[in-house]
């Protein structure tokens, strides 16, 4: 089988990181794919309100400046979120990434956020294994368009996927709340009647589609209404909403699903940039998302999301842990801390063609 590159620039190496991710793009050649003249989206999460974990503005305005030397006209994009907070709409998001160092002045490019009410491309999902639930993918034209794309990840945490990296950064952050709420379906939290719930109403409180109502002191979800934002779960002091059964492995598969239909869908260059630094266990979207667990590792570029979501998880685990952030031990750290393999993902898109998990490591 061929291997990916995947090529790695260690922060223990004396180089600057700046410098370190200049000599990634170039070495990747590619900028030499850009097109003078045309657009090119940088894909990043700008860090939810509160969040202080999401990736340097620095690093990204090094990319935009890089892109820009090759002749691209690069613009910021990320989509609303599914789900309660500061990202939910396109105003919001902005100034959430304005608060958290993202704006036109000191990025060197526009920000552009999509959500439902834009133009989108529908793509449907022909080849479905594990018994995936998703039938289509829908992405903003706009991205679709664009000739080229840079995925910048912050390697991380993620409760429900083990991990986010490139994969997830593609499956849910380049697709339509509809899709992303598609794929959260597989996850709905269940109340646990098992657990000591007081009838605090916190659930019915905080859900913002109005889905749960008190029927004799306990909460009853309807369906119908239900978003699939699992804010109940995140939200309930008793702890009496869980995830259902192998939850996180069918999310993992729907990730992978998104992610391989997009790229299939997408005719432009595209390059993936990882982050592999302030490893927390949670995401960038929760506030707080806690501790780094492992020491900063360096900053890795690929043509292939699954290499180098691989080549991250390989990297964390040969990466000194800190001392008193968490009791799981290696193979996959992230993974074992969330009660699930992070690997359910990259197998997942591996299978369908996305990119394959073995890759070579070449170091700048």
């Amino acid at each position: 089988m061929n291997r990916s590159r995947v090529f790695f620039h260690r922060y223990s190496n004396g180089i600057n990181p700046l410098n370190g991710l200049a000599r990634l793009l170039a070495e990747s050649s590619f900028l030499d794919r850009i097109t003078k003249g045309k657009p090119v989206a940088v894909k990043l999460h700008m860090g939810e309100t509160g969040n202080i974990r999401y990736i340097r503005p620095a690093f990204v305005r090094k990319v935009v400046d890089l892109v820009k030397s090759a002749g691209g006209v690069p613009f910021l994009f990320d989509t609303v979120a599914a789900y309660p907070g500061g990202r939910g709409t396109k105003r919001k998001y902005v100034e959430t990434a304005a608060m958290n160092g993202f704006v036109e002045a000191s990025a060197g490019a526009p920000i552009v956020i999509g959500d439902d009410e834009d133009e989108l491309a529908t793509m449907p999902i022909t080849a479905r294994i594990d018994e995936c639930q998703l039938r289509e993918v829908k992405v903003p034209a706009l991205l679709m368009q664009s000739p080229c794309m840079v995925v910048l990840s912050h390697v991380k945490g993620h409760e429900l996927a083990g991990f986010g990296g490139a994969l997830k950064n593609l499956a849910m952050g380049c697709v339509s709340t509809q899709t992303k709420r598609a794929q959260h379906s597989v996850n709905v939290p269940l109340f646990n009647v098992e657990n000591d719930c007081d009838g605090c109403a916190t659930c019915v409180d905080k859900c913002p589609a109005d889905a749960i109502t008190l029927v004799d002191g306990k909460p009853v979800r309807t369906a119908a209404e239900c978003t699939s934002c699992g804010t109940c779960f995140f939200t309930c002091p008793s702890h009496c909403w869980v995830w259902p059964p192998h939850a996180k492995e069918r999310l993992q598969v729907c990730l992978g699903h998104a992610a391989s239909s997009l790229l299939s869908g997408y005719k432009g260059n595209v390059v993936f940039v990882n982050f592999i630094q302030d490893v927390t266990p949670d995401c960038d979207c929760a506030a707080p998302s806690g501790q780094p667990v492992v020491q900063d590792v360096g900053s890795a570029l690929s043509f292939d999301p699954v290499a180098i979501d691989m080549a991250s998880l390989d990297l964390i685990d040969r990466s000194p842990i800190i001392p008193g952030s968490t009791s799981a031990a290696p193979p996959d750290l992230l993974g074992k801390m969330h009660g699930t393999s992070s690997l359910v993902q990259l197998e997942t898109a591996e299978r369908l063609g996305a990119g394959t998990r073995s890759y070579e490591l070449i170091s700048t």
